[in-house]
Parts: C-alpha cells; sequence; structure tokens
C-alpha cells in the first residue's frame, strides 16, 4: 500500500517511514503540508493512508478534513498521527474505526485497489506504536506526557505549609522563650522537632541544618549537639531528651 506521511518533525518521523517500507509499503515524506496538498490535487492515484502531523492545521479555523473529504466525494484514509485527544493505548482502535466508518467506499473509482483490513491495521499498530513508543514519544510534539505538576505550587499545599509552620513548633517555642535558646540551637531543635523518634546520624543533622540555615562542620556540630543536651537537662520539666549511640541521635518527649 501507499502512504503518504506529513509531518514537521522530518528527522524522526524519517524511522517511522523507514519501518513501514520494511513491511514491504510505500511511505513517500513530506515536510510541508501544502507540498501534500498539491501532490493529492495533482496525482491521478490517491494514497491508501495519509498520516498527518495535527499542528499542520489550525483546527479552529480550517475545515474538518473528514468533511471535506466527503465533499470532494473522494476516498481517503486520513488520521493525525499525534492526535492529543485519543487516550493511550486506543490510537490504533480508533483510526480503524475512522478508516471503516469515515472512508466512503462509494467514492472509490472503479477498479481501485484498496489494502485489506489486515494490511491497514498492521500499519496503523505501527504507527500507534511509534509514537507512543518510550524512545520516540518525548520528542513528538503534542505526545509528551506532562510533568507532575508540583505539589508546592498549588494553592492547598500553600495554605497547609503556612498553617503548618505556623502551628508546628508551638509546642518548642515555649521551650525557647523561658530557656532563652540561642538560635543556631533552636534551629537543631526545630531539625529533631521534625524528625522525632528518628536516628539522625552526623551526615543527616548536617544536611538538614545547611538546608535551614548555613553549612556548618562536624566539629560545630558537635558543641551544638552537646550545649542542647545541656538545656535538656538544666529544664527536665520540659521532658526533652536526646540519645546518642554509635549510629546517630535521636530526639524524644517523654
Amino acid at each position: 500500500m501507499t502512504v503518504y506521511l506529513c509531518s514537521t518533525q522530518p528527522d524522526i518521523f524519517r524511522f517511522l517511514a523507514n519501518k513501514i517500507e520494511k513491511l514491504g509499503h510505500f511511505c513517500l515524506l513530506f515536510t510541508d503540508y501544502t507540498n501534500m496538498q498539491n501532490t493529492l490535487l495533482k496525482s491521478n492515484y490517491l494514497p491508501d493512508l495519509v498520516l498527518i502531523d495535527y499542528m499542520t492545521e489550525n483546527h479552529l479555523l480550517t475545515t474538518n478534513p473528514y468533511e471535506k473529504i466527503d465533499k470532494d466525494k473522494l476516498y481517503l484514509p486520513l488520521i493525525f498521527y499525534n492526535d492529543p485527544c485519543i487516550a493511550k493505548g486506543a490510537r490504533a482502535s480508533v483510526w480503524a474505526d475512522i478508516v471503516k466508518n469515515c472512508c466512503n467506499k462509494d467514492y472509490l473509482p472503479e477498479g481501485k485497489y484498496i489494502p485489506t483490513e489486515k494490511a491497514m491495521n498492521e500499519v496503523l499498530e505501527l504507527v500507534a506504536d511509534f509514537v507512543e513508543s518510550e524512545q520516540f514519544s518525548p520528542y513528538i510534539y503534542l505526545m509528551q506526557k506532562p510533568l507532575p505538576f508540583p505539589e508546592s505550587f498549588t494553592t492547598d499545599f500553600l495554605y497547609e505549609k503556612f498553617t503548618y509552620n505556623k502551628n508546628h513548633y508551638k509546642t518548642i517555642d515555649g521551650f525557647q522563650k523561658e530557656t532563652n535558646l540561642p538560635e543556631n540551637l533552636f534551629i537543631l531543635l526545630q531539625i529533631f522537632f521534625d524528625h522525632k523518634d528518628d536516628l539522625l546520624s552526623i551526615v543527616d543533622l548536617i544536611e538538614l541544618y545547611t538546608e535551614k540555615k548555613n553549612r556548618i562542620t562536624q566539629a560545630s556540630l558537635k558543641v551544638m549537639l552537646s550545649n542542647l543536651r545541656s538545656y535538656f537537662k538544666r529544664y527536665p520539666e520540659f521532658n526533652y531528651r536526646l540519645e546518642h549511640n554509635a549510629k546517630g541521635y535521636k530526639f524524644s518527649i517523654v
């Protein structure tokens, strides 16, 4: 069968044209929609299938191609290979329905050969596999999976984060006010409070402190840990405990 392929991304779709020809079909690749239209108008023999990039037309302004084909009384199976309205995995079957139901065989020229349903479906499945493949899909217009929308951009997340930050540290705010705890030790206490009952290594603590405040050395951190434990001992009424073993430090409220 003869296939016309019109794409704004010829470097990619040469691979598809090659795959179609390996099935034993003839595939002509166009890089300009107008050139393809002119070729169709001048040709005495229409292709058996036309594959078009959805972006070659402004679908709000141009005539529905299937209506135009019907109006011109042509039998011309046509699909948009990167139609954004078709769900993944359904392309081949949707296209097969289009070819079957939207192409009027009454317009077939006398003696015109048409491919078998099996041959047509074989090509449609090949096209669907190509445009949805992990290898090519990320580079094809309209076929890329959208990146997950960052949770940090959502209104709900921002509100919850604001509320969390506002209320979360109330438990240890009293400790800071009562003891006049220095800012660097309060930040360290916040880290432990955020990771209450977790075992944090020295490396973990350095990374977490760096994220909250600034870079700190291991020696400075150990001095701060010792000072924070001293505060806990001086104010036992708060029931704060900082346990230490070879693997790290664990903060708890007893």
